[in-house]
């Protein structure tokens, strides 16, 4: 019986062996999947890092190679050449001058200030009363005198006061004319007197309105010469900000001394001198090209050109360059 028990107890422990074997065959297969779906995996995201690298080092070369393009591209400034009015300007100080002086208002008879019914800054018609004088002397006695403006304007000084004896002659007030005509005085050097012109167009400036242009007319230039400083007196008739300028202001005048319609000008810094003549630069097909050209009036900024030039070119006006450089034209 023994024999036969031991005999059983070992034929269980095979099959419990072979279970556990089938068991680690089974798990050992599970594995053996796993691992592959791994290494599938592990291989696939190898390739994709590859193409990556490989397009993408492509790509950045593809970059690398337009930013040179256009690193290699000089940068300029340019503008477009269009006919416009060219005129030369002659700068002046002046002063501004009027046509209409200050009247003092005098009595009719000599007194005592009684009465005064204005103050200064007030406007008054000619014919207003604006004091009054009692021309009384001890053991006699006169109806009051009143004293008016002969002309209209604004009271500007009241040099009495009330219970002063004045004169016939003595000053009881000033009064500047409301319609005055104002004008530039200023002496023009006599190198450009040949040039100056009544009818003359003119621009100028004053300290009291920083940033405003107004405009004047040449209306008289004398017709002498100074020995002491070698200019000539002129005049210009303002025409315009007549209601804001005041009468002694100091100005700055631009007269114009030359003008010509439809001229090709260009900055005179675009213009460079050789030996060979004046030359300048101008953009074609995203190239520099050199231009001869022929030069005329300038001022202080722009020069004429009167040939070289067609309207439309596209002038550099800035920048190093040389014939046939590549250049990038900066907005």
């Amino acid at each position: 019986m023994s024999e036969d028990k031991e005999k059983k107890d070992l034929t269980e422990q095979v099959e419990d062996s072979k279970i556990s074997f089938e068991d680690l065959a089974k798990i050992s297969h599970k594995s053996s999947a796993f691992d592959r779906i791994t290494t599938i995996i592990l291989l696939l995201i190898c390739v994709a890092l590859a193409a990556y690298v490989i397009f993408g080092s492509v790509g950045t070369r593809e970059v690398a190679a337009a930013e040179e393009v256009i690193d290699n591209r000089i940068n300029v400034r340019a503008e477009a050449v269009a006919p416009d009015t060219f005129r030369n300007y002659t700068r002046l100080n002046g002063e501004i001058g009027s046509d209409t002086r200050d009247v003092a208002i005098v009595p009719d008879t000599a007194g005592n200030v009684v009465s005064i019914l204005v103050s200064r800054g007030d406007e008054v018609k000619a014919g207003d009363v604006i004091a009054y004088i009692d021309p009384s002397r001890p053991g006699q006695s006169f109806k009051e005198n009143p004293v008016t403006s002969p002309v209209d304007g604004i009271i500007t000084s009241i040099p009495v006061s009330i219970g002063e004896q004045v004169s016939a002659a003595s000053s009881i007030a000033t009064v500047s004319g409301n319609n005055k005509t104002l004008y530039i005085e200023a002496s023009l050097p006599e190198r450009y007197i040949g040039t100056a012109e009544v009818g003359m167009a003119a621009d100028f400036t004053s300290v009291a309105y920083p940033g405003e242009t107004f405009t004047a007319e040449l209306s008289y230039i004398a017709p002498y010469v100074k020995t002491t400083n070698r200019t000539s007196d002129i005049e210009l008739q303002i025409t315009s900000g007549s209601e804001k300028l005041k009468e002694g202001m100091y100005v700055t005048v631009d007269l114009v001394t030359e003008e010509i319609q439809n001229a090709i000008s260009i900055p005179s810094s675009a213009i460079t001198e050789t030996i060979d003549g004046s030359i300048v630069y101008v953009v074609e097909n995203g190239t520099a090209s050199l231009r001869n050209v022929t030069t005329g009036s300038r001022n202080e900024s722009e020069t004429v050109i009167t040939s070289g030039l067609n309207a439309g070119d596209v002038v550099i006006t800035a920048g190093t360059v040389a014939d046939g450089s590549s250049v990038n034209v900066l907005e």
